[in-house]
């Protein structure tokens, strides 16, 4: 990875905005979905308000930091956790005003959840994959809309914890191929430049992911952030799971970095200029080719 000239190393680097000056649109509504058997919703938050609804509004929030006219900056899709049954698209705020205050296009996803997933296993596929269906979409909605927020739809990365973690994993490898997923938006792709995960693997127990995922050079790279040995929530372990994912998409031509935590962790604080930044800034650097807007 490229060393970074000590010139350039403020912009994208570090906080630099306040957080007056930043712009927030809140709950734009990015999909429509039917709720399956009435039982889905697509927020802890919102859980209650959408008990029993035929359709469930899919909504993201995008903070946007002073642009100048017609700039385009990198952005990034925060993809949140909560097993595919729980969650909010607010539970990191904090981490992704770290980002919108140093220059990046902030975008934080709600999905549809499914309650009890973890007890059928047909049950948490079809809870994978419609979430999967929907972060996708997501990623589509924003390229589609890239000029009305200031984003570059070639300068996109993907960050998620636990279950957004898995889910940025997922369209890192599967975009617009995963087997059950319908796109909202024709010829848009939802592949992005950089995925980053925490808390998550494509190798599972009991879960024969090689069946729907397709490995391919050019899939999106990886920057896998895992607990080793033993995730102390999923049960995941780094030799079992974490050595095999990467080693799927390594073997494919594509490009997975490993990064351990600490044992017995479940996710990492990736914040910009938080414990990880030295991992995370070089990745995000070069893949979203930030050296050509300093």
């Amino acid at each position: 990875m490229p060393n970074l000239p000590a010139l350039q190393v403020d912009r994208f680097m570090t906080e630099q905005y306040a957080v007056s000056g930043l712009t927030v649109y809140r709950d734009v509504v990015y999909s429509v979905r039917p709720d399956n058997g009435g039982i889905q919703y697509t927020s802890d938050r919102t859980k209650e308000g959408e008990a029993g609804a035929a359709e469930l509004a899919l909504k993201l929030d995008i903070i946007v930091p002073p642009a100048a006219a017609g700039m385009q900056l990198p952005l990034i899709v925060w993809l949140h956790g909560g097993a595919f049954s729980g969650g909010d698209k607010d539970d990191a705020a904090g981490l992704l005003l770290t980002y919108a205050r140093a220059g990046y296009v902030v975008a934080a996803v709600n999905y549809r959840l499914t309650p009890d997933n973890h007890l059928n296993p047909g049950l948490r596929m079809q809870a994978i994959v419609q979430a999967s269906e929907d972060a996708m979409n997501a990623i589509r909605f924003l390229k589609v809309n890239a000029a009305a927020y200031h984003t570059d739809p070639s300068r996109i990365a993907t960050i998620g914890a636990s279950a957004g973690g898995g889910l940025s994993l997922i369209n890192a490898v599967a975009y617009d191929t995963l087997p059950g997923t319908q796109s909202d938006f024709s010829g848009v792709s939802s592949r992005v430049a950089a995925a980053v995960s925490t808390g998550a693997t494509l190798v599972e127990e009991g879960n024969n992911s090689d069946a729907y995922l397709q490995y391919k050079a050019t899939d999106t790279p990886v920057l896998l952030f895992h607990a080793c040995p033993v995730d102390c929530t999923t049960g995941a372990n780094w030799e079992g799971n974490v050595v095999p994912t990467a080693a799927r998409i390594n073997a494919s031509g594509n490009r997975c970095i490993t990064v351990q935590q600490p044992d017995m962790t479940h996710t990492a604080d990736l914040s910009l200029g938080g414990p990880y930044w030295t991992e995370l800034k070089p990745f995000l650097w070069e893949q979203l080719r930030l050296e050509e807007l300093v």
